[in-house]
């Protein structure tokens, strides 16, 4: 009788509060992602300078100077966008595929204790043959 009462209280556990932490955990997951890569920030900084690398214009205007900092601080915008872009693809695709893969984990573990008997019932029978 005791160890039908521990066998439903594990599916009970297993069915019930363990698939609703696994939704927590996941959800947790996919939090930690977005703040990893600062997939936010990243949208809102899209154009700025990469590392806020800009030089300062001159007071006096110099054609020369006025166009060599204007130059500069364009390849480091552009620089910026390329590395953000980067960062943005990875975090997005890191994302996407923990999205994807939550329903096959929650699949597996609504399996699990139908695998286990399985597979504790198959080895007795390889052993007792």
């Amino acid at each position: 009788m005791n160890i039908i009462l521990v066998i439903l209280g594990y599916l009970k556990w297993h069915y019930g509060k363990a698939v609703r932490s696994l939704g927590s955990v996941w959800k947790n997951f996919l939090y930690f992602i977005l703040d990893f890569f600062s997939i936010q920030l990243l949208f809102e900084n899209f154009f700025d300078p990469w590392k806020k690398m800009t030089d300062p214009y001159p007071s006096l205007i110099e054609f020369k100077e006025f166009f060599y900092i204007l130059v500069t601080n364009i390849i480091t915008r552009i620089i910026g966008i390329i590395m953000r872009t980067i960062l943005l693809l990875i975090g997005l695709v890191c994302y996407i595929i923990f999205a994807i893969l939550y329903p096959l984990a929650l699949i597996i573990w609504l399996a699990l204790p139908i695998i286990i008997t399985v597979m504790i019932i198959s080895s007795l029978y390889l052993i007792f043959k």
